[in-house]
């Protein structure tokens, strides 16, 4: 007869990869520490306003100070602070938080952490209001990084390398009534190029920090009207960045009164709210009334935020342009605009480069999906019109003009040039004969006059090819235009068939032409 099992003893063992893992490995981008320390601030901030009352609304203060030197980075802000009694436990726990995410930006108890990734020194200094202490926690991070390396990071536990690597201090203060917290990165190896630039950091803190519209931004109003209706405001709070001895600049998001696409400068037409029909979120997208894609990063696109923290990029929204069809990719930057998600609908990841991938996440952005899908059919329907206008094909046609006066002075040596010419000006013989149907009169006109002028540049550069290189070029040329139209017809296809019909079409077509 078999014996009951027996219990066997043991001790798990973290090892010092653990926080390797929670550090180094854990954020993509190294410059993803200040918006970590900027998030942490602001929940200080937000706790001295809306629980402690020891700041009026809008009174908080978030200060980054880049040294002259560039040795050295702080952030700093006036928010609640940490009483003495427990701001060493607090800053040493790790993955271990006491925040909600419902109610706060950070919630893990990692982010802390991020600093470590590049500095020699992380250093947290801390007071509470009404204490006659200030603690300060000092995380040598250069001999951390050290001791996590490949071949030592399992030599010690977590727990022993917390302790080698961590100090803390209380120390007298006469200002009672002070209240802060305070983060300071010291002595770089391959920091963020935001730690060694004023400019790049502005811009880093402007795309991603919860700062306000600045004062041009022609739809403020508008959008708080918005939040106050949705019930998902718009938090912010003032952060200013201090360039070594000069004074601090306030930091605003960097939408305006105009913008950069790739035809110039452009203004917005219009600007249009969506409501969340579960309202778990809202949004304001810009519309303009030219086609092309915005050139700024910093605003181009559609943003998703979290307590107006911005969680990655423009990637989420670029994925739902992209799963409804790939081509459609490019007109996320056709838009720009943000969308406010309520904190309790949805968990962002550790990264915060997205979101927990739960049926919360899943049923959001199946109501974006909607929204995109009508933002594709739009900025489709804006494209084309743009490119079968008398301007557009104008523009072209003065384009192909200077090509083939380039080819004309080297004597048509370049077959390649000349067939791409060829290849251009097909395509745009069919936008002329396009834009031509039931245009009025004076555009027909205007279209015909364009298309008889394609024509002439193409037979010019045709007849320059000479002999048998001549009958193989526009063999290609002709195979090129083929495979141009084909293209077209496929985009046509891909806007107006479910992608099952799409999916037969395509295969038809590659049976018959070819999978070029």
């Amino acid at each position: 007869m078999e014996s009951s099992p027996a219990h066997v003893a043991f001790e798990p063992f973290f090892g010092g990869f653990v926080l390797e893992t929670l550090t180094i490995g854990m954020y993509g981008e190294a410059r993803n520490a200040i918006r970590e320390y900027i998030q942490n601030s602001f929940d200080s901030v937000q706790r001295a306003i809306n629980d402690l009352k020891i700041l009026p609304a809008g009174g908080g203060l978030i200060e980054v100070d880049l040294a002259a030197d560039r040795k050295s980075l702080t952030i700093m802000d006036n928010g609640a602070g940490l009483p003495a009694k427990t701001a060493a436990t607090v800053l040493t726990r790790v993955g271990a938080s006491g925040k909600s995410y419902r109610k706060n930006a950070g919630f893990r108890g990692i982010g802390r952490l991020a600093g470590i990734v590049f500095s020699d020194t992380v250093t947290f200094t801390t007071k509470a209001k009404g204490e006659s202490e200030q603690t300060t926690v000092v995380i040598k991070a250069k001999s951390m990084r050290a001791a996590m390396a490949p071949g030592k990071g399992s030599a010690k536990s977590a727990h022993d390398l917390m302790k080698e690597s961590v100090e803390a201090f209380r120390s007298h203060s006469r200002r009672v009534n002070d209240h802060f917290f305070e983060v300071k990165l010291e002595g770089f190896t391959d920091p963020p190029k935001e730690c060694l630039s004023f400019l790049e950091m502005y811009d880093f803190v402007s795309e991603v920090a919860p700062v306000s519209y600045p004062d041009d931004f022609p739809y403020r109003d508008e959008l708080r009207r918005a939040a106050e209706k949705s019930g998902i405001p718009i938090e912010e709070v003032q952060i200013t960045i201090k360039d070594g001895n000069d004074s601090p600049k306030p930091v605003t998001k960097r939408y305006g009164a105009s913008y950069e696409f790739e035809s110039g400068t452009v203004t917005l037409s219009r600007c249009a709210i969506h409501y969340s029909p579960t309202e778990r979120w809202w949004a304001w997208i810009g519309k303009k009334r030219e086609s092309g894609a915005y050139t700024d990063v910093l605003v181009s696109g559609l943003r998703v935020r979290v307590r107006n923290i911005q969680i990655d990029g423009a990637e989420i929204v670029r994925d739902i342009f992209r799963e409804q069809a790939k081509s459609h990719v490019r007109f996320q930057d056709y838009f720009l605009g943000e969308i406010f998600v309520e904190p309790s609908a949805l968990v962002p990841n550790a990264r915060r480069d997205g979101f927990e991938d739960n049926a919360a996440w899943k049923s959001i952005r199946a109501e974006l999906a909607t929204v995109i899908r009508d933002l594709n059919k739009e900025a489709h329907k804006v494209s084309k019109e743009g490119q079968l206008s008398v301007d557009a094909l104008n523009r072209s046609l003065q384009a192909a003009k200077k090509e083939l006066r380039a080819l004309k002075k080297s004597h048509f040596a370049d077959m390649d040039r000349v067939i791409k010419l060829s290849k251009s000006v097909t395509t745009y013989q069919s936008r002329v004969a396009k834009g031509a149907l039931g245009a009025d009169m004076e555009t027909a006109a205007e279209l015909q006059a364009i298309g008889s002028a394609f024509a002439d540049i193409k037979q010019e550069a045709l007849s320059n090819v000479g002999g048998v290189a001549a009958g193989v070029d526009r063999e290609k040329v002709q195979q090129e235009a083929r495979h141009e139209f084909l293209r077209e017809i496929l985009a046509v296809l891909e806007q107006t068939l479910s992608p099952e019909c799409y999916a037969s079409a395509l295969e038809a077509l590659q049976e018959e032409f070819g999978d070029e």
